[in-house]
């Protein structure tokens, strides 16, 4: 295979989706190589790094732990009460993140992978989708979604509620992507979905 033939998949949806089970399912089955935004974007607050410096001079070190860390957690309430923190935050992370996904893409085409997954709920708005050939919505049940944050992450059902009342609407995604995965629990279904999604 040509190192250009690779195929480079946004993968996105609402919290509790079930985005990590398709992500397995392309890495295990189809060999894809899997890049998770989230992961990359806790690299940026790594201590001593350029954005973490940037992180700690716009909002001040009562963001820190003991050990000059950011807590995560005190950032969180901050970015949750103000848009306009949000924004800058974002300004800071997502160039750095998008960087990182770059260069992660250029290496999984040097080993010859055909497939590039990149997973993130918020792919449009941090400018992730340029990146993509083509982007896959997976999506659940509101019931579904509230019964795995209850159960794996230990959500109240009205923080899980909560939670995805504050995300982007199916519509949003919807308009957006170009093909659908509706993940409500059978594997079975949901590999077979995967397979046309591949084939298409």
């Amino acid at each position: 295979m040509k190192q250009s033939d690779m195929k480079v998949i946004g993968i996105t949806g609402g919290i509790g989706s079930g985005k990590s089970t398709v992500l397995g399912m392309l890495k295990d089955r189809y060999g894809a190589g899997i890049i998770v935004s989230d992961e990359l974007g806790h690299l940026s607050m790594k201590k001593g790094t350029d954005t973490y410096l940037r992180i700690v001079k716009e909002f001040g070190e009562d963001i820190l732990d003991g050990s000059g860390s950011i807590d995560r957690g005190r950032l969180s309430k901050i970015l949750l009460s103000s848009e306009e923190k949000l924004k800058i935050q974002n300004s800071i992370v997502h160039p750095f993140v998008i960087a990182l996904i770059r260069e992660k893409i250029e290496n999984f085409r040097k080993e010859g992978k055909s497939i590039a997954a990149v997973e993130s709920a918020i792919l449009f708005e941090a400018g992730c989708d340029s990146l993509c050939d083509e982007v896959w919505f997976v999506t659940a049940d509101a019931e579904v979604r509230i019964r795995r944050l209850i159960s794996d992450r230990g959500y109240t059902y009205d923080k899980a509620k909560a939670f995805i009342c504050r995300q982007k609407s199916d519509e949003f995604f919807l308009e957006r992507c170009s093909k659908v995965i509706y993940n409500n629990g059978d594997i079975e279904n949901l590999s077979k979905q995967l397979e046309k999604c591949i084939e298409d």
